[in-house]
This record gives C-alpha cells, sequence and structure tokens, in this order.
C-alpha cells in the first residue's frame, strides 16, 4: 500500500439541492472520504424543509436552507450563493438530488457523477489540488462537458442575454457542466452573483425541459468564471 494522499490545503465544503428527500442520505455519505467533517449545505423547497431538518437534526455539519421551489436546483443555488454562506471556502462541491425521470438512465447520470466528483479519496485530492492554483474557477467531470453548438439547444440568447447584464459579452462561448454538478471557487462566480437574481426571475416549475432561465444560467457558470480570468478545468486540472 502506497503512501497516504496529502489532503491539499483547501477549505472545502458541499452544497446540494434536495428535492427529492430519500436522497440526501447518498449525499451525506460522500463526504465519508475526508477524515475531517465537511460541512454540507442543503437548499430544500420550503414545503420539504422541516422534513428534512427532522432527517439530518442528528446530522453534524449539516445547514437546511429552505427556499422556494422555483428554477430546480439554480434559483436555489444562487440564492445561498448570495447570502454569503460560501464565501469562507476555496472549493465547494455543487450536487443535487437530479432523477433526471424523463430520462432513462437518470439515475446512473446521478450515481455517475457522484462518485466521478467526490467517489474516491485520492482522486478528489486531486481535483481538490488544482484549487491551490488561485486561478481554478470550476473543476468538473469533462465526459458531462457540453462544447458542440448543438449543446445551445433553445437558451443561446438568453444566455447572451445574462451575460451581457454580468459585463462578460465577450467570454460568451459554449462549454458548460451537463447536469450543473461541479467544484467550484465562490468568488469565481461573483458575476453572476452580483446580478442579485431572486427565484421571482425564473419561470414557474411546469416541467420544463429546455429553454428557462435556468437552463440558461446551467450555461453561464463557466461565463462567470471566464470573465473573471478564472480557469474551468477538467478532474486532472487540465484546462477545458
Amino acid at each position: 500500500m502506497g503512501p497516504r494522499p496529502l489532503r491539499p490545503d483547501v477549505r472545502i465544503a458541499i452544497t446540494a439541492h434536495v428535492f427529492y428527500l430519500d436522497l440526501a442520505q447518498e449525499i451525506i455519505a460522500l463526504r465519508s472520504i475526508f477524515p475531517e467533517i465537511v460541512p454540507i449545505y442543503f437548499t430544500v423547497p420550503f414545503d420539504r424543509a422541516e422534513e428534512l431538518s427532522s432527517m439530518v437534526a442528528s446530522v453534524p455539519g449539516i445547514v437546511v436552507f429552505p427556499c422556494e421551489n422555483r428554477g430546480r436546483d439554480i434559483a436555489p443555488f444562487l440564492s445561498l450563493l448570495q447570502s454569503g454562506a460560501l464565501d469562507g471556502f476555496d472549493a465547494v462541491l455543487k450536487l443535487h438530488s437530479k432523477r433526471s425521470p424523463h430520462l432513462i438512465d437518470g439515475n446512473l447520470r446521478r450515481k455517475l457523477l457522484f462518485a466521478m466528483l467526490c467517489g474516491e479519496r485520492s482522486a478528489t485530492y486531486r481535483m481538490l489540488k488544482a484549487f491551490e492554483l488561485s486561478d481554478t474557477g470550476l473543476v468538473g467531470w469533462p465526459d458531462c462537458y457540453r462544447s458542440d453548438p448543438v449543446f445551445w439547444m433553445a437558451n443561446q440568447s438568453q444566455v447572451r442575454e445574462v451575460a451581457e447584464k454580468m459585463d462578460a459579452s465577450n467570454f460568451v462561448k459554449l462549454g458548460f457542466f451537463e447536469g450543473s454538478m461541479f467544484w467550484f471557487r465562490p468568488k469565481a462566480l461573483n458575476a453572476l452573483r452580483e446580478l442579485d437574481l431572486t427565484s421571482e426571475a425564473f419561470e414557474p416549475e411546469a416541467g420544463q425541459l429546455d429553454g428557462t432561465l435556468h437552463h440558461a444560467i446551467e450555461r453561464c457558470f463557466t461565463i462567470a468564471a471566464w470573465s473573471r480570468g478564472y480557469i474551468v478545468r477538467d478532474l486532472h486540472g487540465r484546462p477545458l
């Protein structure tokens, strides 16, 4: 057995939007690869917050952040980001209880993403090592990184509108982590945070599969980071 990998010198946390409450324990279990208790910030719809709070009441290091059931995982994430709760961290893992019931392999996709981003200590430490570099903004699984123009789908015009508001029009290109799960440096998303988008800016939930503000924002995380001089990297720390 080789030497134990050294824990990178970065302050870390996990955030996850929990719509499906039965998946909360699956997310909590991910932090078992770390020697310390990593804080977890759960965003959850208002009508499910009490039940989730009861479920995790005896689990240390959990913060429950109730929010509107609007904008899928994106609007709640932005509310948490704007609250300042993540400001003290260098690297935060963004997850959500993704089932994608419209996809036959929705559960498999979630499990794969969880495993690739936080499934094994050595690989996760290698990812976190990238955040010792001050210019690392996002780190994600390249197999779900989409840059082919077909993945604009019905979102290009709205992405450009958001980018213009972020003063990031010169950085618009397609390159995003489909599924919106990745490690990120909170400061790298300041351009998005400064828009102060509220849940009311997002369309009411109607089972939409494309063309909403949350689909556009999914494609803007990287643009926000690039516009502030940050680099988007793969799991090995290579720029994407």
